[in-house]
C-alpha cells in the first residue's frame, strides 16, 4: 500500500481505541504489548539516535490483503548509526491449506512447506513478534501493505492492531527528493532507491535481506537528511 494517507486508512480499518469488550477478549500475549506501549511516552524533541528503531518486512503468498497470508516475518534492530544483525527476528509459516502461492514464489523463493524451514504457528509467531517489537519505532518500505497483512492476522486471532511509530522509507526517500520530471513515481521502489544510494541488492525478497537493505537505506537517508536540516536529528524532524 502506498501513498501519504495509508495509515489513516490502516487506522480506519482496525482502529487504534477498543472498547472494555474487546480488550477483554485479548490473548495475553498482545495485552502484555498493549501494557508496554501504555507506559512509554516519547518527546517529538528527543534524538532520533537514542530510540529504539526495528525495521520490519513480510513475504507473503501474493499482494491481495483480503485474500493472501503471511508466509515470512523479518526485523533487525538499529540502534544509532549500527545494525544489529545479532539481534536479528525471523520466523516462518507453513503455506495455508488449499492456498496457491502462485507467482509470488517466483520472487521471494519460499517454496510452500518445504523442510528447508522452521515452521511457527500463526499466534505463537505474532506473540513472539510483539515481544520483540516492544515499544520500538517500526521502519519499512512501503510498510503500509506489512502492517495491513500483520494487522489482519492480529485480528484473526482475537487481537488489536498494531500500536508502534511507523515511519515509511519510501516516503522519507520523496520527501529528500520529490517526485518529479527527473525523479518518476516508480523511483522510489527499494530497488531503485538502492541502486541510487548504492545498496548491494543481495538476499532481496528475503524477509531479512530486504530488511537489511532498508536498513541501510534508512541510515542513508538519515544522514542525507541531517545535513539538509543543518542538525541532529530529532523525532519532530520525521
Amino acid at each position: 500500500m502506498e501513498g501519504s494517507d495509508w495509515l489513516d486508512r490502516l487506522r480506519y480499518r482496525f482502529g487504534s481505541h477498543a472498547t472494555d469488550s474487546e480488550t477483554g477478549s485479548w490473548p495475553e500475549w498482545y495485552r502484555n504489548y498493549r501494557v508496554t506501549l501504555a507506559g512509554r511516552t516519547v518527546s517529538p524533541d528527543q534524538l532520533l539516535r537514542e530510540l529504539p528503531i526495528v525495521v520490519l518486512d513480510a513475504e507473503t503468498t501474493g499482494l491481495q490483503v483480503t485474500r493472501d497470508r503471511i508466509l515470512s516475518l523479518g526485523a533487525l534492530r538499529v540502534y544509532g548509526n549500527s545494525i544489529h544483525l545479532a539481534e536479528k527476528f525471523e520466523g516462518y509459516l507453513p503455506t495455508p491449506p488449499h492456498h496457491t502461492p502462485g507467482d509470488s514464489v517466483a520472487i521471494h523463493g519460499i517454496i510452500p512447506n518445504s523442510r528447508r524451514y522452521t515452521y511457527s504457528d500463526e499466534p505463537t509467531l505474532l506473540a513472539e513478534l510483539l515481544d520483540y517489537l516492544g515499544a520500538s519505532i517500526i521502519v519499512g518500505h512501503h510498510i503500509g501493505f506489512d502492517l495491513e497483512m500483520i494487522n489482519r492476522s492480529l485480528a484473526r486471532h482475537g487481537a488489536g492492531p498494531l500500536q508502534n511509530r511507523i515511519i515509511d522509507t519510501a516516503q522519507l526517500a520523496k520527501r529528500l527528493r520529490p517526485a518529479g520530471y527527473w525523479t518518476p513515481e516508480g523511483e522510489y521502489s527499494l530497488d531503485s532507491l538502492a541502486r541510487r544510494y548504492r545498496i548491494p541488492l543481495s538476499d532481496r525478497h528475503t524477509a531479512l535481506g530486504d530488511c537489511y537493505i532498508t536498513a541501510v537505506l534508512w541510515l542513508k537517508l538519515l544522514t542525507r537528511l541531517a545535513i539538509k536540516i543543518g542538525h541532529d536529528l530529532h523525532l519532530r524532524d520525521l
